[in-house]
C-alpha cells in the first residue's frame, strides 16, 4: 500500500470561534489534550508491559533491510482471537 502525501487529510478542517447552539458548546470540550499526549500516556495505562524497545528496533531494521516477513495467517489469527475475546460472554474470557 502506497500512501499518498498529496492526497487531502482525513481530518475535518479545525473551526475557530463560539459554537454556533447551545447544544454544540455542551457536546464539546473546551480543551481536549492532543492525541500525542494520550499516545504517549498509553503504555502506563496498561503497566508498559506490551512495549519492547529492542523488539521494535529489530522489526525496523528488518524492514529496512527487506527481510521481515509478513505472515498473513498470523494476523488473521490474531484478529479472529481478540474478536473471540471481545465476543466472549464476560467471565468466559
Amino acid at each position: 500500500m502506497k500512501i499518498d502525501p498529496t492526497a487531502p487529510s482525513a481530518t475535518p478542517p479545525h473551526r475557530t470561534g463560539a459554537p454556533t447552539t447551545s447544544a454544540e458548546a455542551v457536546q464539546r470540550p473546551k480543551e481536549a489534550p492532543p492525541v500525542s499526549a494520550l499516545v504517549h500516556a498509553m503504555p502506563a495505562a496498561v503497566g508498559g508491559r506490551d512495549f519492547d524497545a529492542a523488539r521494535v528496533a529489530a522489526i525496523r531494521e528488518d524492514i529496512r533491510a527487506g527481510r521481515y516477513e509478513i505472515r498473513p495467517e498470523r494476523i488473521a489469527d490474531g484478529l479472529l482471537a481478540s474478536v473471540r475475546e471481545l465476543l466472549a460472554p464476560k467471565g468466559e474470557a
